[in-house]
């Protein structure tokens, strides 16, 4: 089509700007990745911390799993079944949905 570039059109595009500027751009993004990447390595070090295997820790928080599960203990869940079911800064005989809310969603301040 008319809006479309023809083939010649980008070789006469990419000759005018010239291989040599392409490849010193391609050198650029590259050294752009490499300082990247080594901001990202330096980024990841850990000081003062051992060296912690992935294999462990998967095994640690499987132990946990499994203590969570033989747990017979379920007290911790009371506390949730008394917790205030309202919106703040409303009374509990107050529908939520009717509270004006601000931009954020919060309870809108009087």
């Amino acid at each position: 089509t008319e809006d479309e570039p023809s083939f010649v059109e980008a070789v006469v595009s990419t000759q005018s700007t010239g291989i040599d500027k392409i490849e010193d751009l391609q050198d650029d993004m590259a050294d752009m990745m490499e300082d990247a990447n080594e901001i990202q390595e330096i980024m990841g070090r850990a000081y003062g911390m051992p060296e912690i295997d992935d294999a462990d820790l998967e095994a640690e928080l499987d132990a946990l799993g499994d203590e969570l599960l033989f747990d017979d203990d379920m007290s911790y869940l009371d506390e949730a079944a008394e917790a205030p079911t309202n919106v703040p800064g409303t009374s509990a005989k107050e529908d939520p949905a009717s509270t004006q809310l601000d931009e954020f969603g919060l309870p809108a301040l009087s």
